[in-house]
């Protein structure tokens, strides 16, 4: 039966899903960043399983070590990970059944990804001493 693993990456640790194809979690652990610490979890699936993690902060070793281990590595954008934020794997595992409503929903209107209607755009950040861009006529 072919499996699939989920890693949300952090700076220090990391939590590892391994989840079979019709949808049971085999595995969900949060472990210590780290070659040895990882392997110990998912060091004896088969070669080609497929590994998604968010395309954030300090991500590169992990795809270096999925390479060299044989694993078919899948940087995913943060604003696709909707799945993973939405199931709360960390600290919500025995309040939170089915994921998958909250998951089709996605992002609340007027989320971090989505400013509201009106909203001012963003502005780039200057560099210290320096006055920042200036704004578009239109915002």
């Amino acid at each position: 039966m072919s499996v699939y693993v989920g890693i949300d990456v952090h700076r220090k640790r990391s939590q590892v899903a391994v989840v079979t194809e019709d949808g049971q979690v085999q595995l969900n652990k949060n472990t210590v960043n780290g070659t040895e610490p990882l392997l110990r979890l998912i060091g004896d699936l088969p070669p080609g399983t497929p590994v998604a993690f968010e395309a954030a902060f300090g991500w590169g070793w992990l795809a270096r070590l999925l390479e060299d281990y044989g694993f078919e590595a899948h940087l995913v954008h943060p604003l696709r990970c909707k799945a993973i934020a939405s199931a709360r794997l960390k600290n919500d595992k025995g309040r939170r059944g089915d994921p998958g409503p909250a998951a089709a929903r996605g992002p609340a209107p007027g989320g971090v990804d989505r400013p509201g209607a009106g909203a001012p755009a963003p502005r780039a950040a200057a560099a210290p001493g320096q006055p920042g861009p200036p704004r578009h006529p239109a915002a």
